[in-house]
């Protein structure tokens, strides 16, 4: 869900997407990190996205992306619950707009299932569901439509370590190809990185977090952000854990994994990392949208 206004720190007031964009032209607002969610009882965090990046330069105009995690009582998060909850496919990133590019695939960010579609339900299969989508082009038989495949980051990460000549389509009908669509996170500084969807890759350690509500992930190599110099990075809560469908992000899993033992981790991400006061941070916006390997 898309915010329509955020809270301005700088301005004191809630304003939309490209007033923020005029005041950061005019050196009013200071940072695209510098807004909270528009509930006056709540201060999540929200990222004006592409906001500091020259307009010739852009491919889409600054859009608010909550980076953040809600108060009990905020009755935005209460709105994006009940929208949720409708019977849509809201873990399609692409629009209806986004029409299906002949060669390219897009990514499946449905969520993770143990179990293979047509196959017996007790195996103890553990693969994720993949899907195709029909193109809008006919192939030269009557009736039939080009199939344009849909790769769930697992099998994206598979076709990059192995150096596949793939070209990926993202939301806004643009298209990347897989070698620039990873990240490898070493040392850059976040003004490097554009505010869209990119899958960020290093080392690091999975542990608990301090108060046992859920695990940190951390990479081992650091990025910088202003005057913060940090390693990146971002957290699971314990509920997530618990009601994940896959065996590999489930709370007995991460109880095993939990060490100082470093993993490869990979986090796709629409904005980039974010900072909160000396850390630098990426939101994970569900289990799908990361992965761990131990080699």
């Amino acid at each position: 869900m898309k915010l329509e206004k955020a809270f301005s720190k700088d301005l004191r007031k809630l304003i939309t997407a490209d007033v923020a964009d005029f005041h950061f032209r005019k050196q009013d607002i200071t940072s695209k990190f510098a807004f909270t969610c528009p509930d006056q009882h709540c201060d999540a965090q929200i990222t004006c996205a592409n906001l500091d990046r020259p307009k010739a330069m852009r491919k889409r105009d600054p859009y608010y992306k909550i980076v953040g995690d809600h108060s009990d009582n905020c009755l935005v998060q209460q709105d994006i619950r009940t929208t949720l909850s409708r019977p849509i496919d809201k873990c399609d990133i692409y629009s209806a707009e986004d029409k299906p590019i002949a060669g390219t695939v897009r990514m499946n960010l449905r969520p993770l299932s143990s179990i293979q579609p047509n196959k017996d339900p007790h195996s103890n299969a553990n693969v994720n569901n993949e899907s195709q989508t029909r193109a809008g082009r006919d192939n030269g038989e009557k009736g039939e439509r080009e199939i344009q495949r849909s790769k769930v980051l697992s099998s994206l990460i598979d076709m990059f370590v192995n150096n596949e000549d793939i070209v990926v389509q993202l939301p806004g009908s643009t298209t990347l190809h897989i070698s620039e669509l990873f990240i490898e996170i070493k040392g850059q500084h976040t003004s490097e990185f554009e505010d869209d969807y990119r899958i960020y890759y290093g080392k690091g350690w999975i542990n608990k977090s301090k108060n046992d509500n859920g695990y940190v992930i951390r990479f081992a190599n650091t990025l910088k952000c202003n005057e913060i110099e940090a390693r990146p990075s971002f957290f699971i809560p314990v509920e997530t854990l618990e009601n994940a469908n896959h065996g590999k992000f489930k709370s007995a899993t991460f109880e095993k994994i939990a060490n100082n033992y470093l993993k490869n981790i990979y986090i796709l991400s629409e904005t980039g990392p974010y900072t909160k006061n000396e850390y630098i941070n990426f939101w994970l916006d569900a289990p799908q949208y990361m992965d761990y390997r131990f080699k």
